[in-house]
């Protein structure tokens, strides 16, 4: 009897139901996840579903010559500009056989353009449709913004899962801005409005605490706030509205109301020469997002003009 068994249990061993196989799929990936003119960008095709891909073959739609063939799944260019711009194909063959991922490589080119919020409103923004690819150790962000408003209001709000107010920079007063990271802020004071457009860069860096801060290009004093703190990548990133919950709950007192342009996120502190550069919209370091490609999504009554 106990042979018996043994040989059944060999039997559905061999002839019997098997657990389903993976789908296996590629997708490519751009490194940065915005591509910004003049840097270098990577694009990696990322197979699931097999576990050693043994070739890769990219190719450039409308052309004739094939860009790379070998076991390297990145696709490195040094310089990326407009010419660049098109449709990638990444063919994967492995074990299980090829499978084909394609990536839709743009620009969308801000320059002279403004992101116009014109009235008071709880559902009008910007929704920024790019993130870090990591948990943020530094970062800096820039942007210019013109208003004659002099109520409290939201330019640049950064809202995880954990914490709503995990990137927030806000101006509660015409001659003062906050920053905030994870939850507490630190305030700058700046000269009065002089009712022109106003650029301000702010950078933290998690080791030191330190939070710089730059108006039209000048630095003022360091401050410290939240040493040892990581913020985390996985964001909802808004402009013109504070976030009092992950990717919501908008209060109109606290919208925006005027211009927001030059906007740009690195995951690096930034100099004073590099800050006078990404002023001039020409940015010495490849940020995660930036205005000369800004992958956004208008929602509500709000508009872009020249």
């Amino acid at each position: 009897m106990g042979k018996l068994w043994l040989w059944l249990i060999a039997l559905t061993g061999l002839f019997g139901p098997s657990a389903p196989q993976e789908k296996v799929t590629a997708r490519i990936q751009a490194h940065p996840p915005a591509p910004t003119e003049h840097h270098q960008l990577m694009l990696s095709c990322e197979v699931s579903g097999d576990p050693g891909p043994q070739q890769f073959l990219w190719e450039k739609e409308g052309s004739q010559v094939p860009l790379q063939k070998g076991p390297d799944n990145i696709l490195i260019i040094p310089s990326f500009n407009k010419t660049h711009c098109g449709t990638y194909i990444c063919t994967a063959t492995g074990s299980q056989g090829s499978v084909v991922a394609t990536y839709d490589l743009w620009i969308d080119d801000l320059f002279n353009k403004v992101f116009v919020f014109p009235q008071e409103t709880n559902d009008s923004y910007v929704l920024i449709k790019a993130m870090p690819e990591q948990p943020l150790q530094n970062f800096t962000v820039c942007l210019r913004s013109y208003t004659d408003l002099t109520r409290s209001y939201s330019l640049f709000s950064y809202a995880t899962k954990a914490q709503d107010n995990d990137i927030v920079l806000i101006k509660p007063r015409p001659r003062e801005y906050q920053l905030y990271v994870g939850g507490k802020f630190v305030s700058f004071r700046v000269p009065e409005d002089s009712m022109e457009s106003e650029h301000i860069c702010t950078s933290w860096e998690s080791t030191t605490g330190i939070v710089g801060f730059w108006f039209n290009g000048k630095r003022w004093p360091y401050k410290g706030l939240q040493k040892g703190y990581l913020v985390s990548h996985k964001a909802v990133i808004v402009l013109g509205q504070e976030q009092n919950s992950y990717g919501g709950l908008f209060d109109a007192k606290q919208s925006f109301v005027g211009e927001i342009s030059e906007v740009y996120m690195w995951d690096v502190g930034l100099t004073t020469r590099q800050v006078i550069s990404a002023m001039r919209n020409w940015p010495m370091e490849a940020p995660i997002f930036g205005w000369r490609n800004l992958p956004y999504k208008i929602e509500g009554e709000m508009y872009l003009k020249p």
